[in-house]
């Protein structure tokens, strides 16, 4: 596995085909709907490349779950807390009881790039009465920023926890090449 693990083309298949027989040796079962998500009598899974975030009603459950894992020669680092999981924080409403995902570290990151301060807030992502085009005759980019890696951010963001900007974002990811100074405009509307 050590050898595997590094620089070979099939390092990854190595490393999941090694992480799946483990897991399923300590009783929990692959979903056949998503191959990341693995099912057990009291804990469920999600593995996201070496990442994995486990839940359960127990925590003794969780704790023997890993200490099956560790016997079987997996190397786990243990985090109490799923706060930080793939830069997601996830926190609970202690009224309503229900969980929230936030990405604050991400989002601040945006709108650093982009050069906000505390500007205006829009209550739309994108413009309802004019759509983003080609915009051939427009202003050419200032380039104050990297288009690019902002609207990557963003798509980032909207795939994960903030779905309400994810067509405003793919708007504007279709000039990534090309961007006028009107795209972004749109990038900075959406941030």
């Amino acid at each position: 596995l050590k050898k595997t693990l590094y620089g070979l083309r099939q390092s990854p298949r190595a490393f999941w085909q090694y992480l799946t027989e483990k897991l399923e040796a300590n009783g929990m079962k692959q979903s056949e709907f998503d191959p990341c998500l693995f099912i057990g009598e009291k804990v469920i899974c999600i593995v996201y490349v070496d990442d994995l975030l486990f839940w359960a009603r127990d925590e003794n459950d969780i704790n023997s779950l890993a200490v099956g894992l560790r016997d079987l020669g997996v190397d786990l680092e243990e985090e109490y807390d799923a706060a930080g999981f793939l830069g997601v924080s996830i926190a609970t409403d202690p009224v309503t009881n229900k969980l929230e995902m936030k990405q604050d570290g991400l989002i601040e990151r945006c709108i650093e790039a982009v050069g906000l301060g505390s500007g205006s807030i829009r209550n739309t992502p994108c413009s309802a009465n004019s759509p983003l085009t080609r915009d051939d005759d427009g202003e050419p980019a200032l380039g104050d920023f990297n288009y690019a890696s902002v609207v990557g951010m963003l798509m980032y963001l909207a795939g994960h926890t903030r779905p309400d900007i994810a067509y405003a974002v793919n708007c504007c990811a279709r000039y990534m090449f090309n961007p006028k100074r009107s795209h972004e405009e749109a990038v900075k509307r959406i941030v």
